[in-house]
């Protein structure tokens, strides 16, 4: 794997961290994701269990936990998504990945003549999420992945700017709030079809 991209972000305490996103296909990072990011999980789960709530009130609590991706395997994923037109992004702060993101290239543009990517996957460590019950410990781990992959795509896979997906029912706040476009006739089941303009995409690179 190779840095692509570096900043910093801000923790829950208030302290920057520091963070490098890294490009390629590795799958010990994504086992090592799977190992953390389910224990902690877990541990979240067990720690629920212990205060002992019922009802209406569990459900609420465990609705906020954002677990629609929690099935996932990305050794899984690395077994499947080695070919080309994939690529892989992972974001490390403090030793561990904290978020990772894999695209498809290229990717027809709904909103205008233009070959952009698509986002297969993007998540943050569960720890870096918001709950009813425990605060993220980074913020913005997301959008920084989606900052280092909108980059890479212009830089190196010589690609428009702007980026499509489908988001999973929890998401779709984050991604009305990074101003993608929803274009309802492009739905598939029950994700819902986003698509970054060209002029937020830019901005979201940091290019003046």
């Amino acid at each position: 794997m190779k840095t692509i991209d570096a900043g910093q972000l801000i923790h829950r305490d208030g302290h920057k961290v520091t963070y490098e996103v890294k490009n390629g296909w590795d799958p010990e990072t994504c086992a090592q994701c799977d190992a953390l990011w389910g224990a902690y999980s877990v541990e979240l789960l067990g720690h629920i269990a212990h205060l002992g709530l019922t009802g209406d009130k569990l459900t609420e609590v465990i609705g906020s936990m954002q677990l629609e991706d929690h099935g996932w395997s990305w050794a899984k994923k690395a077994e499947l998504m080695i070919e080309d037109g994939f690529e892989w992004f992972y974001l490390f702060a403090e030793g561990k990945p904290q978020g990772a993101c894999v695209i498809y290239h290229p990717k027809e543009s709904v909103l205008r003549k233009a070959n952009i990517f698509y986002v297969e996957f993007l998540v943050a460590a569960p720890w870096n999420r918001d709950c009813s019950i425990r605060k993220r410990e980074i913020r913005g781990v997301g959008t920084a992945l989606l900052r280092a992959a909108q980059r890479y795509s212009v830089d190196q896979l010589k690609l428009s700017v702007g980026f499509s997906l489908l988001s999973l029912p929890q998401a779709v706040g984050y991604y009305r709030k990074l101003k993608m476009i929803y274009i309802k006739e492009h739905d598939h089941k029950r994700l819902s079809y986003f698509e970054l303009p060209e002029d937020v995409a830019t901005e979201l690179m940091g290019v003046a």
